[in-house]
């Protein structure tokens, strides 16, 4: 994972037409190589005289070197046209600071540009095209995950069933025929010489009254005719279907629930980024999509997305630490609860999505320390809490200490020599900042 030569935060991959910069998330530096900041100067003004930046000689200032962090060499300077530059020769990588991108284009190029920061800058001149912006953080983990497999994680199902509205026909309308019918077969067995066109019409009669369905608000009936998928029927209502249909049985019965549900499998037992084992649980909402997916391309849908959850819980978790220093812009599982929801639910999506399933919404429920570490990160976290407190203590008591000494100096009555400031400066610390009360001591020089 590339960190900035600059703060040491992480690096954001900006990849568009070809061109590739990466940008601090934290002081907003961009880090390019020189091929690359080569074509961005022809994309932004194709009139515009190329400088060979390495060509240049080495700027001597006050200026701390920077460190490489690809191949942690010192850097050197170089001045161009009003910018100082960071420069690698051996990894041929140019640094400008946030604002210097805009600033040296804003004299490089004849038509020039206005001063804006790096970020707005690389967004606003870089060509645009269909690829979005990745980040390089996210990227290298996908690497690192791949183990030399295709990119596209998406799960191949055998089965291609895709859903369509199967034939049926109002049950009211069907009702009315079947009565009529059943009138015709009563007239016809009462003419003697009819009467086996009376029996055929019984028949009939029974056949088609085999075919009255009733569904639900939000369920779907699933049919197939002799094996084969004959479509769905999501309306709600009293309909007809043709006789020879079967309504497809699942594990809810006759109809499938299109209704929203939640799953919550528990917690598990996961290993952060930096190893240490935490309990995590979510919760998923999600809901039947596709009927003839999630009937014909997996056995038990519930159990199916159960799995994949579980699955997909324990790949995100593992790319973020639990928690993390404040000053690190890092995200982590414990302030970062609406990102990596997000992530977890695209992640659960794409495992699900042949199954016909929709996520709703994925959420992180349950997040703690397992418990045979709960004690030594308990510990931890309590002496940080005391570290933050002395340091506001210590803070405030030499704020007062300054104030009681401006006091005294503005004061013209009261004159102190230095070694009294020292003992004055020396008791007050002791009083302000002791967990105890002072136990005030008068001094007495009389014998």
């Amino acid at each position: 994972m590339e960190k900035c030569s600059i703060c040491g935060s992480e690096l954001i991959l900006y990849e568009q037409g070809g061109i590739k910069v990466e940008i601090c998330k934290k002081c907003k530096s961009v880090h390019i190589s020189k091929d690359d900041f080569e074509k961005l100067a022809k994309h932004i003004d194709a009139n515009c005289e190329i400088i060979d930046l390495f060509e240049i000689n080495e700027f001597t200032t006050t200026e701390t070197k920077k460190i490489c962090t690809k191949c942690n060499k010192e850097m050197e300077k170089v001045y161009y046209n009003g910018v100082i530059i960071d420069r690698c020769k051996n990894c041929n990588l140019l640094i400008f600071e946030d604002g210097e991108l805009s600033k040296y284009f804003s004299k490089f190029s004849p038509s020039g540009h206005e001063i804006i920061n790096n970020a707005k800058f690389v967004t606003t001149y870089f060509p645009t095209n269909e690829q979005t912006q990745k980040d390089y953080r996210e990227e290298t983990m996908k690497n690192q995950n791949s183990n030399n497999t295709n990119n596209n994680t998406t799960m191949k199902i055998q089965s291609k069933e895709e859903e369509f509205k199967a034939f049926y026909a109002p049950g009211i309308a069907m009702l009315i025929v079947i009565l009529a019918l059943g009138l015709v077969a009563l007239l016809l067995f009462v003419i003697p010489f009819m009467f086996p066109f009376g029996i055929l019409a019984t028949i009939l009669l029974v056949f088609m009254i085999s075919g009255f369905r009733i569904i639900k608000p939000q369920e779907a009936m699933v049919l197939t005719f002799f094996g084969k998928y004959a479509g769905s029927i999501k309306e709600a209502g009293f309909h007809w279907v043709n006789p020879l249909t079967t309504s497809y049985i699942s594990g809810e019965g006759y109809t499938i629930s299109l209704k929203a549900r939640t799953l919550d499998n528990g917690k598990q037992k996961i290993n952060d980024e930096s190893g240490n084992p935490i309990e995590v649980g979510i919760m998923v909402t999600w809901e039947i999509q596709d009927t003839a997916k999630a009937i014909f391309n997996v056995d038990n849908y519930s159990t199916f997305l159960s799995a994949q959850c579980d699955s997909a819980l324990r790949n995100i978790v593992r790319l973020y630490p639990y928690d993390a220093s404040e000053d690190s812009d890092k995200q982590t599982l414990r302030g970062d609860s609406a990102e990596i929801s997000e992530r977890l639910k695209r992640e659960i999506q794409k495992s699900v999505q042949p199954a016909g399933i929709n996520i709703i919404d994925a959420r992180i429920t349950h997040l703690a320390y397992s418990s045979e570490i709960a004690a030594a990160m308990l510990q931890r976290q309590q002496a940080k809490a005391i570290i933050e407190a002395k340091r506001a203590i210590v803070d405030g008591a030499v704020g007062m200490v300054e104030m009681a000494l401006d006091r005294f100096e503005h004061n013209n009555k009261i004159n102190l020599d230095e070694k009294t400031k020292a003992n004055m400066v020396n008791n007050l610390l002791v009083v302000l900042c002791a967990n105890k009360e002072s136990q005030p001591v008068i001094k007495n020089d009389l014998t």
